[in-house]
């Protein structure tokens, strides 16, 4: 099995900044350059949600049997395992939707449809230069080739 990423929010967060950086530089929209840290909270707070992380799972894990993070390392073997079937049981909920460390709750498509949304509807944007779905197929490959590993 591949070792996945040890993804955080901050992870999330450079993936909306790389599609917003991949679309200006490709001149798919237009924005000031002053707004753009504005923007991309914007776009994280509308897709954020939408993307669980590592952490996001390692925390749902100690919910599902009930412990903190800190009694997992002082605790025996057993409840180690414990943390470690939960963790895949909630692993196992996302299927093929998983990228990168990045775990989808909705398909790239629709996380790519909410971008393009907020991009033709804020007052932020100047100019959007591209169809939708353009703009769309752009978004989703800067999802699928995203490297959190590569951004630091």
């Amino acid at each position: 099995m591949m070792m996945q990423p040890n993804t955080t929010r901050e992870t999330v967060g450079l993936l909306c900044k790389s599609i917003l950086i991949r679309l200006e530089n490709r001149k798919a929209v237009a924005f000031s350059a002053d707004l753009r840290a504005e923007i991309q909270k914007e776009v994280m707070e509308l897709v954020g949600p939408l993307i669980l992380t590592e952490q996001d799972l390692r925390e749902r894990a100690f919910e599902s049997i009930g412990m903190k993070a800190v009694e997992v390392d002082d605790t025996a073997s057993s409840e180690n395992e414990r943390f470690r079937a939960a963790r895949a049981s909630v692993r196992r909920t996302f299927g093929d939707d998983v990228l990168h460390g990045l775990y989808f709750q909705k398909t790239l498509k629709h996380i790519a449809e909410r971008i393009v949304s907020y991009l033709m509807n804020s007052k932020k944007i100047e100019d959007v230069f591209e169809p939708d779905e353009t703009l769309e197929l752009m978004i989703v490959d800067v999802i699928r080739k995203f490297r959190p590993q590569d951004m630091h």
